[in-house]
Order: structure tokens, then C-alpha cells, then sequence
């Protein structure tokens, strides 16, 4: 797909805006959130009440869940990594997911290693939501939930984190030093900022916000993401 074509789906003729539903928080649709604004498209960010969504939402979307974007004709686009590459299609530099087949094939490989960072993470964390769907009882009859969500988390940070935090450096390290594809920033680099970066919120218990800190090359590869103009721009568009 060219430039011209992602652009003329995702803005049309200008006088309906993109539409781009997602719950109220950073989450799945931050990255797209992200790349729409680097690639200068405008769009509405709808968010969605999270008292609303059983009631009344959920059943109205494709495959109940979301994000969902409504494209100027009313198209439908479901699944966050499509956005996202859609998004990146649009931008009128070509350097969100370059056309070269070399380089997008980078860009398509280090989503993948992001996508196995969550895979990884995903059971230590969804097992204190669901515990039904590990095998464990109903988290209010889970006497001994408290023991193995803090295990499982704990082994992930000690383990399974500097692994894969290794492969990024390795990436930055062979890029030349600047983002995880080469000198210019990439989908990929947005979808890596938002998965590495939620591990220095705070936000899942017995992950602590500075658990990231011991790897120095990461903490600064964050820096120079959050430091890119545009997505500078966009975090303080956030902040109003």
C-alpha cells in the first residue's frame, strides 16, 4: 500500500474524522494512538466507560472486544497490530514501516519479538484476573492466589525480564545505537516503548517501578523515543 492510499483511507476528504474507540487508558490502542499523530492524522479518541462496557458496549462491537476504528467511509478496522501498521503505512516521510522489503522485514521481526515479551508476561498477569482460565479456582476462593501471583510475577522480573530486555539492547546495539530498527523511528519503536515501558509504572503488584533500571542502554533507547519530536508532542497534547 502507498502513502497516498493509507492516507486517503484513514482521512478521506477531510470532513469526517477517523474514529478510534478504546477504553479511557493508554493500553492496546496507545501505540496506534501514537502513530496516527506521528503520521499527522487527525482522529477522534473516544473513550469508553468501563461501567458501560458490559451493559451496553461490548455487545455492539465485531468480536467484542476493542479497540475499533471507524474509517471516514464507515469502514471497520479491528485488531490493534493492523491499526498500528495501517497508521505507519500513512506516514507521509515513509519512516514509521518503511516500503523498503529489507527494512520492513526488521520492522515486522521486532514486533514479533515485542509480541513474545507480552506473550511471556501475560500468564503472570492475567492470573490475578482470571485465575479460572490457569486452572485455579474463582479468585474469592483462591486462599493461596496471593502466594502464587506474587511467585509467578517474581520470576518473571528476575527472569524472563532481563532476557528479553538483552535482546533489545542486542537490537539497539546493532542498529547503530539509536532506535531498534536503525537511525529512524519505526512502528516498532512505538510498540516497544509502550510494551517495555509499562514495566517502570508501577501499576501490577510485585513489579517495581524500577525494576528497569538495571539496564541502562533501555533506559536511555526510552529516552530518545520520548524525546522524538512529534512523540514529545503527542505526550504533551496527553498532559493538557
Amino acid at each position: 500500500m502507498s502513502i497516498e492510499a493509507a492516507r486517503e483511507l484513514l482521512i478521506g476528504d477531510g470532513a469526517t474524522p477517523l474514529k478510534l474507540e478504546y477504553f479511557a487508558i493508554a493500553g492496546v490502542a496507545e501505540p496506534v494512538r501514537i502513530a496516527l499523530s506521528i503520521a499527522d492524522v487527525p482522529f477522534d479518541d473516544v473513550g469508553i466507560d468501563f461501567k458501560d462496557w458490559f451493559s451496553a458496549k461490548k455487545a455492539t462491537t465485531k468480536y467484542g472486544v476493542v479497540p475499533e476504528m471507524t474509517l471516514p467511509d464507515g469502514s471497520l478496522v479491528t485488531e490493534s497490530k493492523a491499526m498500528l501498521r495501517l497508521a505507519g503505512e500513512a506516514d507521509p516521510e515513509g519512516k514509521l514501516f518503511p516500503a523498503d522489503v529489507r527494512s520492513r522485514l526488521k520492522v515486522e521481526m521486532t514486533l514479533g519479538l515485542v509480541a513474545d515479551l507480552d506473550k511471556t508476561w501475560n500468564p503472570a498477569m492475567y492470573v490475578g484476573m482470571r485465575p479460572q482460565k490457569f486452572g485455579y479456582p474463582p479468585k474469592e476462593e483462591w486462599s493461596e492466589g496471593e502466594t502464587v501471583i506474587k511467585k509467578l510475577r517474581t520470576e518473571f522480573v528476575t527472569n524472563e525480564l532481563p532476557r528479553f530486555m538483552g535482546y533489545f539492547t542486542d537490537l539497539i546495539k546493532e542498529s547503530g545505537g539509536n532506535f531498534l530498527c536503525g537511525e529512524n523511528l519505526t512502528i516498532a519503536d512505538i510498540a516497544a516503548y509502550q510494551g517495555i515501558g509499562y514495566y517502570r509504572r508501577g501499576v501490577a503488584d510485585h513489579v517495581p517501578k524500577d525494576c528497569l533500571e538495571k539496564f541502562p542502554e533501555i533506559m536511555a533507547y526510552l529516552g530518545r523515543v520520548e524525546a522524538h519530536p512529534k512523540v514529545a508532542a503527542y505526550k504533551a497534547s496527553k498532559a493538557k
